[in-house]
């Protein structure tokens, strides 16, 4: 039933290409969390686009852009496919935006193939999503792209010994394999993986097998929230640092969850694509932008931060189509294009539809009375290690 009303839904998408070059409207489907525990993500994806259409003033060309939220509330790939495919063919969207985890991306997989749908991915970090659909694009990152450069870091600093801590899903492994392999690779030595079931408050027994694992390194991959902020403020309060062992990590110190992690975070090294006290002239116009419109004790995040770059991302596209529904052409036009974003300069790989892009040695400082992630070493046009190793 679904793949029949997707063909059908195709073909009337087809038959609005005549008509829709003159269309004044073109729609965007914005898919997140709005509610339950991850309502974070909806809110800041939501501050993005708002943000970037404010200053563009809702218009591409002589096209006005709407864009309309749907609540995916949890992660659920069949309530994705659903929301998805109603905006598709019921609301008539020509794009996709947003995605939150793996599973509710990779729902929507049917929708964009068979409809040929442009899906711009905002998070969802395994990197064989964009193996799953011609039409997946990713603005934000894989743990692999950030990962590497981590390994590459610590190796730097003579961290050969190293042991990986990992929350127990499917991004987790992920993460294992992408720390594991890459130290091997260069000549480290893996201690051991712990592997934390999700939801985990007490750390007391994982932290006791990772002192008894004696790396020099921790390696650590933990959902941004509740769990990341438990277990660093746990591996200080156990006294693993004064047992000489350095703590490592990627997106656990999001500066949303800094205030809930305290002074425990303070000198934690990490690697990520963003931060919004990079010092460049693009970002610091963007979290001024943010601020005016969101408060001054705002900032924005690396999800507002990819909603923006896509929308972006979909304005190139729209504007290459000149408002026409056509997502090859749209596809066609995103590949190899490139902005320079709050971030630094990016481009999308025409290979494997992935951003390209900078990732930062960060450290966890107080900057302006706050706790912030300063970077302070930058590897530079990072192409997602996993594609390179798999190619399509």
């Amino acid at each position: 039933m679904l793949r029949r009303r997707l063909i059908m839904a195709s073909a009337c998408c087809a038959l609005g290409m005549a008509f829709s070059a003159q269309a004044a409207e073109i729609k965007v489907g914005l898919l997140s969390q709005f509610s339950g525990p991850y309502a974070w993500w909806g809110k800041e994806y939501q501050r993005g686009v708002d943000l970037y259409l404010a200053q563009i003033g809702n218009k591409i060309g002589t096209h006005t852009v709407t864009v309309l939220a749907r609540d995916e509330g949890g992660t659920s790939p069949q309530k994705s496919r659903q929301l998805a495919q109603e905006l598709v063919v019921r609301d008539q969207v020509q794009y996709l935006l947003g995605g939150t985890f793996t599973p509710t991306v990779l729902g929507v997989t049917d929708v964009a193939t068979q409809t040929k749908t442009p899906f711009v991915i905002c998070n969802a970090g395994t990197s064989s999503v964009t193996q799953k659909s011609p039409y997946f694009i990713r603005v934000g990152f894989t743990t692999w792209t950030v990962s590497v450069p981590l390994v590459q870091y610590a190796l730097s600093q003579n961290l050969k010994k190293a042991a990986i801590v990992a929350a127990d899903y499917a991004p987790g492994q992920d993460a294992i394999d992408a720390f594991g392999q890459t130290l091997s690779k260069l000549g480290g030595t893996l201690s051991g993986e712990v592997k934390v079931p999700l939801g985990t408050t007490n750390f007391s027994s994982y932290l006791q097998r990772v002192r008894d694992l004696q790396p020099q390194t921790v390696f650590m991959f933990m959902p941004v929230g509740p769990m990341s902020a438990g277990f660093i403020k746990a591996f200080k309060e156990r006294e693993l640092d004064k047992a000489g062992i350095t703590l490592l990590a990627n997106a656990e110190t999001n500066e949303a969850d800094l205030g809930a992690i305290g002074d425990s975070a303070l000198g934690l090294t990490t690697a990520l694509h963003y931060s919004p006290h990079l010092e460049n002239a693009t970002n610091k116009a963007f979290v001024a932008a943010y601020k005016t419109k969101y408060g001054k004790s705002e900032l924005p995040s690396i999800a507002s931060l990819a909603a923006y770059d896509g929308m972006r991302l979909i304005a190139e596209m729209i504007r290459a189509n000149d408002g026409v529904r056509d997502g090859d052409k749209a596809i066609t036009a995103a590949k190899g294009f490139k902005w320079e974003s709050p971030r630094g300069p990016v481009s999308i790989d025409p290979k494997t539809r992935e951003i390209v892009q900078n990732v930062y040695i960060r450290k966890v400082e107080k900057i302006d009375g706050q706790l912030g992630n300063k970077s302070f070493q930058t590897f530079t046009g990072v192409k997602d290690p996993w594609h390179e190793a798999n190619p399509q």
